[in-house]
């Protein structure tokens, strides 16, 4: 199950590009802004907080969208998160107390350890996927810190997500502003010299929680978690 292909115009398209050059340059000002440390790793949260924005205009202009806490359908579907977010996710999990952060590491082994045994395809039905091992009692234990492409995530009709549908119908306004938001912040991380291509959630908060040196070699320069595409 997953939302359509965005369907845009040439001139659509042309508007979409400019934006995410104009999303660029405003964010790669605000990084150099920045003193280093953990204030660039901070820095994510001007992308979360726009795309939680695109999502509260578009509803605000009377678009329906069906998501609402407890619904949990798109926890299933694989998650990926820039290197920020995850380190911003691995930092929040470090300030919980030792024996919430034990049970934390254990419920991502154990779904590592499924997904490993899982022969399913990527394509496969939602429904026929584990959760997501941050989701507890049918809501997100990460909800404040939670990545993006998460935030971003929705649905005009929760039937079709019930249903396991092949395209859910989403906002093509959200979908397309949401992107913009997303692709001209990596792409200011990756002009100041930082690893910010997508990379699967789970795997790299484990290797984040498990090195104490992934921020600082992040830092550096150094893709940590590896080459995901």
């Amino acid at each position: 199950m997953k939302p359509p292909p965005l369907a845009l115009t040439p001139e659509e398209q042309a508007a979409f590009l400019q934006s995410v050059d104009q999303v660029q340059q405003a964010a790669l000002r605000g990084l150099e802004a920045q003193p280093g440390g953990w204030a660039v790793v901070a820095f994510v949260r001007h992308l979360q907080r726009g795309v939680d924005s695109v999502v509260a205009t578009v509803r605000d202009q009377g678009v329906r969208l069906d998501c609402a806490a407890g619904c949990s359908h798109c926890c299933h579907a694989r998650v990926e998160a820039m290197a920020p977010e995850i380190f911003q996710i691995a930092g929040e999990l470090a300030a919980r107390p030792p024996l919430e952060q034990a049970e934390t590491v254990a419920r991502l082994e154990a779904y590592l350890a499924v997904q490993t045994q899982d022969a399913s395809p990527q394509d496969a039905p939602w429904s026929c996927r584990p959760a997501c091992p941050f989701l507890i009692d049918q809501l997100c234990s990460i909800y404040a810190v939670r990545p993006a492409a998460c935030r971003k995530a929705h649905s005009r009709d929760v039937a079709a997500c019930a249903s396991d549908a092949a395209l859910i119908p989403q906002s093509l306004e959200l979908a397309v502003h949401a992107e913009a938001l997303q692709l001209g912040t990596a792409a200011a991380y990756r002009q100041r010299g930082l690893d910010a291509q997508p990379h699967e959630l789970v795997q790299a908060v484990l290797l984040a929680l498990r090195d104490p040196s992934a921020l600082s070699r992040w830092q550096d320069g150094e893709p940590v978690f590896g080459v995901d595409r």
